[in-house]
């Protein structure tokens, strides 16, 4: 199992690695993803501009361009998590991180896809990926803008809520007028 952790928390570093290096010479490496010639897989003339070959610019892609957008630096994360658990240099409950990433990745992806893709118009990729320009307009064509924003934020505090105990404390205190009651005077007469 450590030799397998170790393994994890490699693919996790090449993965980040990928992912970081994608960003800036993504239209590059999308053409020649997209439209593929023979040989080029191999990347044997180094036609790929990211340092990590050809394998780092097809994870890039799928997981940044036709998936999450930018929330899928993510992924390398959990995996890194999972690598540090098998190794066991640190105790980490995979179950409850891999719930919260995979909710916080599948939200930011959403999120990102509504309120930053007018800021990369000019980029070869959405923040939001794939996935969050398709649900996002999904969820619009139901209940429109507004109600798209509403949702999200009440999964962001729904969210905030399970993971913290401080935010369910300061959501319990804005929630309870009896708090605020207590501060008002008032005089009651016969």
């Amino acid at each position: 199992l450590v030799i397998l952790g170790i393994l994890l928390v490699c693919i996790a570093i090449y993965m980040t690695l990928a992912f970081i290096i994608w960003l800036d010479p993504c239209a590059a490496d999308q053409s020649l993803i997209e439209d593929p010639k023979e040989g080029e897989i191999m990347n044997e003339n180094r036609e790929f501009m990211n340092t990590c070959g050809s394998i780092g610019a097809y994870t890039s892609w799928y997981f940044i361009k036709r998936c999450f957008g930018l929330p899928a630096f993510l992924i390398p994360f959990f995996i890194l998590l999972l690598g540090i658990h098998l190794i066991r240099a640190y105790r980490v409950n995979l179950l409850k991180w891999f719930m919260s990433l995979m909710i916080l990745m599948i939200w930011a992806s959403i999120t990102f896809a509504k309120f930053l893709s007018p800021l990369f118009e000019d980029a070869c990729f959405s923040p939001g990926g794939d996935h969050g320009n398709y649900v996002c307009q999904y969820i619009e064509n139901f209940v429109g803008a507004p109600g798209l924003t509403a949702f999200l934020g009440l999964t962001a505090i729904a969210f905030l809520t399970y993971i913290s105990v401080f935010f369910r404390f300061i959501i319990r205190k804005l929630l309870n007028p009896s708090k605020f009651l207590d501060k008002v005077k008032f005089k009651i007469t016969n």
